[in-house]
């Protein structure tokens, strides 16, 4: 049975979640960019190099949506594709040179929502939450195992 109280851990990370979601569409907007299009970046940024299909599982997205937003990217001159040296069938997504100084403006996008997300708590309380959001994720890994 569902909890009445509103501060539920899922009720408030879904709020949390959706608010985030709802800010960085507004913050990215002014870029041409979706949500999808700048985590995407985001995680390139992170692991460059990545496969369409290890970017598709990190996004939790179809590997035919993944293909059609690199597709996008590509056009805007954001990344390129490059031949797997050790496997030609598969393509591997690097940032295009000339999204260097757009790139550091997302970065920026980015610390303004973390900014604005986290104003008023001190860095030691930031620091906790996320210890904490991180043993409740592999709290839920480890549940997902045994089940």
């Amino acid at each position: 049975m569902l909890s009445k109280d509103e501060n539920t851990l899922g009720t408030l990370v879904h709020e949390v979640a959706h608010l985030l979601r709802t800010l960085i569409d507004r913050r990215v907007d002014p870029y041409n960019l979706t949500r999808a299009k700048w985590l995407a970046l985001g995680v390139l940024d992170r692991r460059e190099g990545i496969t369409q299909t290890e970017l598709a599982e990190y996004l939790e997205l179809d590997k035919s949506t993944v293909g059609r937003l690199i597709d996008r990217l590509v056009q805007r001159g954001f990344v390129v594709r490059r031949k797997d040296p050790k496997d030609r069938r598969v393509f591997r997504i690097f940032f295009a040179e000339s999204a260097q100084p757009i790139l550091s403006e997302l970065e920026q996008v980015g610390a303004g929502v973390r900014a604005d997300a986290l104003a008023g708590i001190s860095k030691q309380d930031q620091e906790k939450l996320l210890s904490l959001l991180d043993q409740v994720k592999t709290n839920l890994l480890n549940a997902q195992e045994r089940t």
